[in-house]
């Protein structure tokens, strides 16, 4: 599984949306919180006009963990969505989404577990210029942003 993490710890650019079918924001003095199911991160390569799509989904192990699922994609599937040819834009979404003005991913961390020789990806964190946004795996999908990094998200895979 580790192999799939390859695209996700190298990832730079600018995180422009997070989309979802339905999503729940919730603000609190230190953080603001996104609930949703299979989430949609769209970012944009650093001086490009190419946009990839990061699916984000989970499952749950037979010993009950919860751990997610990364999936890089050219299309926002399964969200709906039509495509577009404008100049820097390839798809109009129907969907709730987030945005983030401040949004150039400086480094991606991953965080879960080892079991049976297997590592698990339970979290990742994306370290922003002034903030953390951290996406943790379970039947609802929990996305923080933050100015101070997480901890207790397990032990650090990548």
């Amino acid at each position: 599984m580790k192999k799939d993490w390859t695209s996700f710890k190298s990832i730079e650019g600018s995180l422009l949306w997070i989309y979802a079918n339905q999503l729940g924001v919730y603000q609190s003095i230190e953080d603001i919180s996104l609930i949703c199911m299979e989430p949609i991160l769209k970012i944009r390569r650093p001086d490009s006009s190419e946009t990839i799509y990061w699916r984000i989904n989970w499952k749950e192990t037979d010993l009950g963990d919860d751990i997610l699922l990364l999936k890089e994609q050219d299309t926002p599937e399964p969200l709906d969505y039509e495509s577009v040819d404008w100049l820097e834009e390839k798809h109009t979404i129907m969907s709730s989404s987030f945005f983030l003005e401040q949004n150039n991913i400086k480094r991606v961390s991953g965080y879960g577990f080892k079991e049976n020789g297997s590592e698990f990806l339970s979290a990742i964190i994306l370290e922003m210029d002034d903030r953390f946004i951290s996406i943790e795996a379970g039947p609802v999908i929990t996305i923080k942003v933050t100015t101070t990094l997480l901890s207790d998200l397990g032990d650090l895979l990548f």
